[in-house]
């Protein structure tokens, strides 16, 4: 495989393997230096919009590969790298407009707590979803410019050389 193509495919490889990880990943965490745990109510195992994240991604992966070979589909890692980005910053603009704020103390009331202030922050899950998806739509966009050039019968020639 050749070297120019090599570099979309570990872009993607590596988007697939951020969102991967940021799905087992916690959307909100308590601060250090506050007392208390973020429980969800999955006991560990991950949602139905989580799954199909990671799927997404993978047909990301495999739409680049074929978009090596076909032009059109060159285009797949771009959308799916789209709607992966549009889930974290839509995920990150509700917790914003939750009624329990984002970095700002308040109080907990409830048993054990007895009016003690927390406060929550986002995880790593929103970062490595954003990120999965712009290497993804990176990937796509690199995939499609490569396409184009070899369509237009221009050598791959890096663009400081070119005169």
């Amino acid at each position: 495989m050749e070297k120019h193509r090599l570099i979309p495919m570990v872009m993607a490889v590596a988007g697939f393997a951020a969102i991967g990880i940021g799905v087992y990943q916690g959307l909100v965490h308590v601060a250090p230096g506050y007392e208390g745990t973020v429980i969800s109510g999955w006991d560990g195992s991950l949602s139905h919009e989580e799954v199909l994240l990671v799927q997404l991604g993978a047909v990301g992966v495999g739409g680049l590969v074929a978009g090596l070979r076909w032009k059109r589909l060159s285009a797949v890692p771009f959308v799916i790298g789209s709607l992966v980005l549009f889930y974290a910053l839509r995920a990150v603009f509700h917790l914003f407009q939750s009624p329990r704020p984002l970095y700002r103390e308040f109080a907990i009331q409830g048993a054990g707590f007895e009016g003690d202030t927390v406060m929550f922050v986002l995880g790593a899950e929103p970062f490595l979803l954003a990120a999965g998806g712009l290497l993804l739509m990176g990937a796509g966009i690199k995939v499609f410019r490569l396409q184009q050039a070899t369509r237009n019968g221009e050598e791959m020639v890096p663009q400081s050389s070119r005169v």
